[in-house]
């Protein structure tokens, strides 16, 4: 894996979002997603037009799962013994993304 510079929800991650497959995907890509269907998938795959975020879906999904993720990380930290922070990899392979940061 290749440790990306870059921060989650920034402009460069939604771009290298834009050119990869991702690993938030995996459930849609796969057909069990509850939120996204592998068809709707597909087509922002293909077209690059990702549908608009509702003000509510970012403050109660995303920023309150951003919130929690960064209260447990202190808790995870202490139990492996060694400090954790948010990161984005790429696969070797240049062709998958993932942002750990839970």
């Amino acid at each position: 894996m290749i440790i990306l510079n870059v921060r989650q929800g920034s402009p460069e991650w939604h771009a290298l979002r834009a050119t990869h497959d991702c690993a938030s995907e995996a459930a849609a890509a796969l057909g069990l997603s509850k939120n996204c269907t592998r068809s709707e998938l597909m087509k922002i795959k293909h077209t690059g037009i990702t549908p608009d975020v509702s003000g509510w879906t970012q403050k109660f999904l995303f920023d309150k799962g951003h919130e929690v993720e960064a209260l447990a990380r202190p808790i995870v930290a202490k139990t492996l013994g060694e400090e954790l922070h948010p990161v984005t990899g790429e696969s070797d392979d240049g062709k998958l993304l993932a942002s750990l940061d839970g």
